[in-house]
């Protein structure tokens, strides 16, 4: 009778499995990708997408290894101390709003530019009243949700002023949508691709670096695929992000209408990402300049100052991208410049 022999299958599944051995351990040798655990402690809410756990930190280094991060959050799940919903007699309460970069990525939170502005307005004079600022900056947060948030939760702290701080990628991210990203049950951020390859592929993920790797290059090129975002598209007029810009200005018009029904004012802060820059970075400013102008808002561009100011030192990290302590200082000395100048801090 014919005997069916399984050794060849064997040998083969032995040296396949030894092959993947050998390549996880190259990959952890020459080209390790570790996982990012930065953003790694979120839960859900009743009208947020996400927000970070309350009472949470989170320590680590940096993917980049270009930062020590240790990030703390308040009761709501703010990178911030606490804060009362009813403001103090005499206080003067600022909202800010914004993305990683408000949220501080990158630096501690006495560095952070709201930080740094807090502090600042309060050296001014003794005779002022005390400027209080509720530190509500979140990553990948952009217009649609920072607005969700100031509807449901920040308009109850009772601001005076508003700050957005508005970085180019928030059109990507105004692209993307809220459906692109999904919260997974451990409290990391996902992709919609990512998240579509189930269990087995989220273990695969967290455990080998090779399909780690692997597995970020195919979902990169689906997202990619399926939302065609263009990045150099978002400084061009009437280009392919046209109608992010367009859902941008509509999510801004939402705000200044709470704002209107609580009586606080509102400024926007244009924050560049990392250079270098040339002239077509300056659309963002212009364009926002002009639709401040027509809403009755405030706007600083922080471009300016960022380009003469990167001549002599770095304000960025190479690789992260984010605003490093430096950075962040000039963000807040043109807040304050533009503040003073125009007496909103009273």
């Amino acid at each position: 009778m014919y005997k069916i022999s399984y050794r060849p299958i064997f040998v083969m599944l032995i040296s396949f499995a030894l092959a993947l051995i050998f390549v996880e351990l190259l990959t952890r040798t020459v080209y390790p990708v570790p996982l990012v655990k930065e953003y790694g402690s979120n839960i859900s809410d009743q009208y947020l997408p996400y927000k970070p756990k309350p009472l949470s930190r989170i320590t680590g280094t940096a993917v980049s290894q270009e930062y020590e991060y240790n990030y703390e959050h308040n009761s709501f799940g703010f990178r911030d101390v606490e804060h009362t919903l009813r403001k103090d007699k005499g206080v003067f309460r600022i909202l800010g709003l914004g993305d990683s970069f408000t949220y501080g990525v990158g630096v501690e939170i006495e560095q952070t530019y709201l930080f740094i502005l807090e502090t600042m307005l309060n050296d001014v004079s003794p005779e002022r009243d005390k400027v209080e600022i509720v530190k509500a900056g979140i990553p990948r947060f952009y217009p649609h949700t920072q607005r969700i948030l100031l509807e449901h939760y920040g308009r109850h702290y009772e601001p005076d002023l508003i700050i957005i701080g508005f970085a180019p990628n928030d059109v990507i991210d105004t692209h993307y949508g809220l459906d692109a990203v999904v919260l997974d049950k451990s409290g990391y951020l996902k992709t919609r691709v990512a998240n579509d390859m189930g269990e087995l592929g989220e273990f695969l993920y967290k455990n080998s670096h090779f399909l780690r790797l692997v597995l970020r290059r195919i979902t990169s090129y689906r997202m990619s695929q399926i939302y065609n975002p263009k990045w150099e598209e978002v400084f061009v007029e009437n280009g392919h992000h046209e109608d992010d810009w367009d859902a941008i200005e509509n999510e801004y018009s939402k705000i200044v209408e709470i704002a209107n029904s609580i009586g606080a004012n509102v400024l926007i802060v244009h924050i560049p990402g990392k250079g270098p820059w040339n002239t077509n970075h300056y659309y963002p400013s212009e364009r926002l300049s002009i639709w401040v102008k027509s809403n009755n808002v405030g706007f600083v561009d922080v471009l300016p100052a960022m380009i003469v100011e990167s001549s002599r030192e770095d304000l960025y990290y190479h690789i992260d991208g984010h605003a490093n302590h430096l950075g962040h200082e000039v963000i807040a000395q043109q807040i304050y410049d533009y503040l003073i100048t125009t007496a909103d801090v009273q």
